[in-house]
């Protein structure tokens, strides 16, 4: 039996064919270029750590060639005379340090002392602050003689807290004493010790002299004491 031609022979739609692929979305194609950028840059993170660590072994052992190369050329007698020449400088810079000059204190003190007073002793105990103190013991001719020394001591300012005692007549009449006092630190320390200090500047001589109402005018005798 013939179909009639106007009976369809299927009843799937005729629609024209496309051949062309489908268009992935753009979201994915970002991700995977982001995916692809990272994992590039950790290769080339981890080669980058790798040759650095690398280059990092190779400096340490060109270094420690270097180290065993200068201890091999170092000479150990040499290096032992330079520790000893350095303990011998730090020994030398405490004595230094520690040391005493009496000289600039026996000038200010021939300066004072009159020609009718004489010391027999002297002792000078200096304290760590370089503070001093003196301890001394002498004959004057007279009492007058012993006033006018007193006198002389009081004007020194460099010499302070100047006590006598122990005064004791003798039986020709020259008086025994004891003398203590302070003396400033600049008389028995040198400036190279302590920089900063300038060095004290004595009065003149005529200063120095002694007044003739202060002094008894009597004639030099063998057992007349030196200054």
């Amino acid at each position: 039996m013939a179909v009639p031609p106007t009976i369809p022979t299927s009843f799937v739609p005729k629609q024209p064919v496309n051949t062309q692929p489908r268009k992935q979305r753009s979201g994915t194609n970002a991700f995977m270029l982001v995916a692809v950028a990272v994992a590039g840059l950790s290769i080339i993170a981890a080669a980058g750590v790798f040759g650095y660590e690398y280059f990092l072994k190779g400096v340490r052992a060109a270094k420690v060639a270097e180290l065993d190369r200068a201890q091999q050329a170092v000479n150990i007698d040499t290096v032992e005379s330079y520790i000893r020449l350095k303990d011998r400088l730090n020994t030398t810079k405490t004595i230094l340090d520690r040391h005493v000059e009496s000289s600039e204190f026996f000038d200010v003190l021939e300066q004072l002392t009159l020609q009718n007073v004489r010391f027999n002793t002297l002792s000078i105990t200096v304290a760590e602050d370089r503070t001093a103190e003196i301890e001394m013991g002498g004959t004057a001719r007279s009492f007058n003689a012993l006033a006018a020394q007193s006198q002389k001591f009081a004007a020194e300012k460099r010499i302070k807290r100047a006590i006598f005692s122990g005064i004791d007549v003798n039986e020709n009449d020259t008086v025994n004493f004891k003398l203590t006092a302070s003396i400033d630190s600049r008389l028995i320390t040198s400036s190279d010790v302590l920089p900063g200090i300038q060095e004290p500047q004595l009065p003149p001589v005529e200063e120095m002299a002694v007044p003739a109402a202060e002094t008894p005018a009597e004639p030099a005798s063998a057992d007349a004491p030196a200054p």
